[in-house]
């Protein structure tokens, strides 16, 4: 097993996300998908490609017209200038709606240092056109904290497997179940895993995400439950996934948006 931490944003901004006073490797964050398969954007219509100076950086998810939601260290260090999103396209950085991003807002207590409270919101210039390719998925209640055992879905233009150099062209997507709070602390440490995170994997490893998937949507039952956050390697056993918890960061969300 490979204890290698996987810089997810490596690719584009790699200075932008390490947080200082680590040693090597300077971060644990991860955009962790591997063992999915192909998908078309019209079943999973939500998700969006964000974009650094028109190269996909990370995932992120289609909340309202004008706003979208992302993790926290996808914008670290950035410029709303230098961003944008594309929606409405299974295919990475070609077709769909092109918008600029207007501005973001980080959550307040977001840490690098310790990849907790890691959830950014973003106001898009203009409104994305809703059709069978883009729209709005719904966020969790802020009271839907246990969902262990339930069936996940992660979607992205995350690498195929663990230390790729290249993106996939087509969207993929991945099943993972959710794991308890207690068994994700079991693989990590209480001191890793704060009440912003959850856990969703198998056990035995195969299934995750990878490089490029932070940012984007954990979906259970329809509603957009965790952001792709965190973890070491992808998809290895006993190294689950770590994934912002939505619910405890809900009234986040509204005050800044009113969704």
């Amino acid at each position: 097993m490979s204890n290698s931490v996987v810089v997810l944003l490596a690719v584009v901004v790699v200075a932008n996300c390490a947080p200082q006073g680590r040693e090597v490797p300077p971060s644990p964050f991860e955009g962790r998908i591997v063992g999915g398969h192909d998908a078309d954007i019209k079943d999973y219509p939500y998700q969006l490609s964000l974009l650094f100076k028109g190269k996909h950086m990370c995932g992120a998810s289609i909340i309202g017209e004008k706003w979208a939601l992302t993790a926290g260290h996808c914008v670290d260090g950035m410029t709303a200038d230098v961003l944008s999103v594309r929606a409405g396209s299974s295919i990475l950085e070609t077709g769909g709606q092109l918008i600029k991003v207007k501005k973001f807002y980080a959550h307040p207590k977001f840490s690098a240092e310790v990849a907790d409270y890691d959830m950014a919101l973003l106001e898009l210039e203009t409104s994305i056109a809703m059709t069978d390719s883009s729209a709005v998925i719904k966020l969790v209640d802020g009271k839907s904290r246990d969902l262990q055992g339930k069936e996940a879905t992660v979607t992205g233009w995350g690498t195929v497997y663990e230390d790729d150099e290249s993106l996939p062209s087509q969207l993929q997507v991945v099943e993972v179940p959710v794991l308890g709070d207690d068994e994700c602390r079991r693989f990590y440490g209480n001191d890793k895993i704060t009440d912003r995170m959850l856990c969703a994997g198998l056990i035995e490893g195969g299934k995750d995400s990878c490089q490029g998937d932070s940012g984007g949507p954990l979906v259970v039952d329809g509603k957009l439950i965790g952001i792709v956050s965190w973890g070491f390697g992808c998809a290895e056993p006993l190294l689950p996934g770590v994934y912002s918890n939505i619910a405890s960061m809900r009234d986040f969300v509204t005050q800044i948006t009113g969704i």
